[in-house]
């Protein structure tokens, strides 16, 4: 016999053991749970050299005159040119891995009968 002071229950009439749930997907789309080398902090020297060469990067510098700079100005880079290249493609690729979007949504919704359990 149903109880009638059971009120967080509907009788529909189609079953006594069977209930109606509403079940739907959430979708999440990001990169953020992904374990990445980008999360690590770099230290303040490599932060400075970081934000001194996009800085003349910015400015229309090309690698060679950028490398040739830092080396005049006491800056800790390698002997090669082409260590400012590598520098500001990570640095492009960081910028692009921090700013993808993050999707996310509600859908497929639908109505389940699940088994009473007592």
């Amino acid at each position: 016999m149903l109880n009638l002071f059971d009120c967080d229950r509907v009788n529909l009439g189609v079953s006594q053991t069977l209930i109606p749930y509403l079940v739907f997907d959430y979708v999440i789309t990001t990169h953020q749970f992904n374990p990445s080398p980008y999360y690590r902090q770099l230290s303040d020297d490599r932060m400075k050299l970081h934000k001194e060469i996009m800085k003349l990067h910015n400015k229309g510098w090309g690698y060679t005159k950028i490398h040739t700079y830092l080396r005049k100005n006491g800056f800790k880079i390698g002997k090669s040119r082409t260590t400012v290249h590598s520098i500001i493609k990570k640095m492009e690729k960081r910028d692009e891995f921090y700013h993808q979007p993050i999707m996310d949504g509600y859908g497929n919704f639908r109505v389940e009968w699940r088994e009473q359990k007592y």
